[in-house]
């Protein structure tokens, strides 16, 4: 989704400070959108709104798609002759929030994110019902297939189309590039977007490294007219779409640690969206992996999920609905799917991008991920101004890969 969502309508500070820099955090650029500090907080930014008298609300993102949203602050304010608008917010607590401004501006802004709370809701058997999936997984052999593309090879790096065995006797694979030269090489996986198109890596760009780009079932390079799997199999842990997806994560991680060029110790993994969340259960189900940088993470706190954005969520409970399944069973069972449930299980560094404006994986579900996380190297980083596309976003490009090339 680009910048200009209906979601947000704003014109940037006339002069915007520097980037805010914490321990676990910064903003690039700063808006004054976003608040790390312990308030009290003031608003104050440019506006695509004529000057004079306004309307202005506060409302809670996790109210958002209610019948009547809650508003924790209603005045009027006086949008200053140059556009610019000045509120006195107080104290908030940590958290996400709409601004209203009129009938027509609408923005995010953003207070204190890594102290927001959501707690992990896995159930008794959450363990023993992956460590049981996992067995499965590992008793099926790899089996890799490959197949060379001659158009994305060089005298640098080959590049191949692979196909392996995974969970549930599905294929997976993605698209690899390897260097030529004999040696050792870092392995970065990156894993897909919900739906996305796969591509081919450049072979000159990146000689030094091994790329692979993964394909979970059904999905990448092994879609074949689909375009909805976050539906299928809701009437069970055992057979919903993301036992399979997730394995196929897993595997992934297992076919690249077996490549001979591949260096083991040099293991890195990240995506967006869909992407950001297999980045992170990656992390979680794979000690070989070394760090991770998941931007924007779907599939993150699904009750949450439900009050802040239509879909996917309510996409899930129409098909639910459809198959008499109620909502009580249903989030039972997506909470063996939910990747704030793994978090915990992360110990590698980990180094996540959010957007502000994001409509789809709205902040507060990538923070019920990320604050579940025990890394002791841990931080994120904020683009104030994007909704979901970070894969658009050079900052975001940058940081992530200054961030992997340590490890």
């Amino acid at each position: 989704m680009k910048k200009s969502t209906l979601l947000l309508i704003f014109l940037v500070l006339a002069s915007c400070s520097a980037s805010i820099e914490t321990p676990t955090g910064r903003s690039e650029p700063d808006l004054g959108w976003l608040f790390l500090g312990k308030g009290p907080y003031t608003l104050q930014t440019k506006v695509q709104a004529a000057p004079g008298a306004a309307s202005f609300q506060l409302v809670t993102d996790l109210s958002l798609m209610a019948d009547v949203p809650e508003v924790i602050l209603a005045q009027e304010v006086t949008i200053a002759p140059d556009s610019t608008l000045n509120v006195l917010l107080g104290k908030l607590d940590p958290g996400f929030y709409q601004v209203r401004l009129r009938d027509s501006v609408r923005f995010n802004i953003g207070v204190r994110p890594d102290a927001v709370i959501s707690a992990p809701d896995a159930q008794a058997d959450f363990d023993a019902f992956w460590e049981q999936t996992l067995a499965e997984l590992a008793a099926v052999p790899l089996e890799p297939e490959f197949t060379e593309i001659p158009e994305y090879s060089n005298d640098l790096r080959t590049c191949y189309k692979v196909r392996y065995a995974s969970w549930g006797g599905a294929v997976s694979g993605g698209i690899l590039s390897v260097p030529v030269a004999e040696g050792k090489y870092p392995v970065h996986i990156q894993y897909m977007g919900y739906g996305a198109e796969p591509f081919y890596f450049d072979p000159s760009a990146s000689p030094d490294r091994i790329d692979f780009l993964v394909s979970v079932r059904d999905q990448g390079i092994f879609k074949n007219g689909q375009d909805r799997w976050i539906d299928r199999g809701l009437e069970s842990k055992e057979n919903f779409y993301y036992r399979g997806a997730y394995c196929d994560v897993k595997r992934a991680v297992d076919f690249a640690a077996s490549l001979p060029k591949a260096n083991p110790d040099r293991l890195v993994a990240y995506g967006e969206s869909q992407g950001g969340a297999f980045t992170t259960v990656a992390g979680a189900l794979d000690s070989r992996i070394k760090a991770i940088a998941p931007a924007v993470p779907f599939l993150g706190d699904f009750p949450d999920y439900a009050k802040i954005v239509w879909w996917p969520v309510h996409e899930v409970f129409d098909a639910a609905d459809a198959q008499g399944i109620g909502r009580e069973a249903l989030f039972t069972m997506l909470s063996y799917f939910d990747v704030k449930n793994f978090a915990s299980k992360v110990a590698c560094p980990v180094y996540m991008a959010f957007g502000l404006q994001d409509p789809t994986c709205p902040p507060h579900t990538n923070f019920s991920i990320y604050n579940n996380i025990k890394s002791a190297v841990k931080r994120f980083f904020c683009v104030p101004t994007c909704g979901h596309a970070m894969w658009m976003e050079p900052s975001w490009s940058a940081e992530r890969d200054r961030f992997l090339a340590d490890y």
